[in-house]
C-alpha cells in the first residue's frame, strides 16, 4: 500500500489530494455499513491527530480526500493504516452477514493485483501534493462535483458521503472536517467557499 513516488511527494509538503480504489472496481461503498466502517476509520485517525481532513467524497468504488498529514506522519503511513484497518473490518463484516459471494468476487479481483496482501483495496493509491490555495480549491470542486459527473446526484449537497455538505453549512454530516482551513493559517470561509486570500 504505497503511494507512487511517495518520497517525492513527502519531500515537498504535507497537504495531499488522495485517491484509492477497491479491487476490481467493485461498488463496495453501495453498502451503507461499508461506508460506516470507512467513516469510522477516518474519524479515528483524525481524532488521534494523524491527519486533518479538509475535503472528501466516497464514491461507489473509490474515495477522494484532501488531507494534511499530522506531525511525524507520512501520507504513505496514513493511507496504509486506513486501508489495512478498513480491509480487516470490511472482511469481518462481510463474513458476519454471510456475503460469501461478494467475498469471492473481491478475492478473485485481488488475485489480479501485484501485491499479495490486498483483499479489499488496490495496492497502490494516487496522491498529488498541494502547494497553494488555488489548487486546493480546484481539487475540492472536483471532489464535490464527482457524484454529479457520475450521475449519482443532481446537486453536490445531495450526495451524503461528501464534504460538500460541510461547506454548505448542513448540520447533518458524516464527518466533521476543517472547512475554515485553519491548518493553512486561515480562520474564515467567505461565501465563495474558499478562505480569504485563496
Amino acid at each position: 500500500m504505497r503511494c507512487r513516488d511517495r518520497q517525492h511527494y513527502e519531500k515537498f509538503g504535507d497537504f495531499f489530494f488522495v485517491t484509492s480504489t477497491i479491487v476490481g472496481f467493485i461498488d463496495l461503498f453501495d453498502l451503507r455499513q461499508i461506508c460506516e466502517i470507512f467513516m469510522s476509520a477516518l474519524k479515528f485517525y483524525q481524532t488521534r491527530g494523524d491527519m486533518t481532513v479538509i475535503g472528501y467524497a466516497i464514491m461507489p468504488n473509490h474515495f477522494h480526500m484532501i488531507v494534511k498529514t499530522g506531525p511525524d506522519n507520512s501520507i504513505s503511513r496514513l493511507i496504509g493504516n486506513i486501508k489495512k484497518y478498513t480491509s480487516h473490518q470490511i472482511v469481518d463484516y462481510l463474513n458476519s452477514v454471510g456475503r460469501t459471494g461478494l467475498l469471492t468476487e473481491l478475492a478473485r479481483a485481488a488475485t489480479k493485483e501485484a501485491a499479495i496482501d490486498c483483499r479489499i483495496w488496490k495496492p497502490r493509491f494516487d496522491c498529488f501534493v498541494l502547494t497553494n490555495e488555488q489548487t486546493i480549491g480546484q481539487k475540492l470542486d472536483y471532489i464535490h462535483n464527482n457524484p454529479i459527473r457520475c450521475r449519482l446526484a443532481d446537486d453536490p449537497t445531495k450526495w451524503p458521503h461528501s464534504s460538500a455538505r460541510n461547506y454548505a453549512g448542513c448540520t447533518e454530516v458524516e464527518l466533521q472536517i476543517e472547512t475554515n482551513w485553519e491548518c493553512l493559517g486561515y480562520n474564515k470561509i467567505p461565501s465563495g467557499g474558499t478562505p480569504d486570500g485563496a
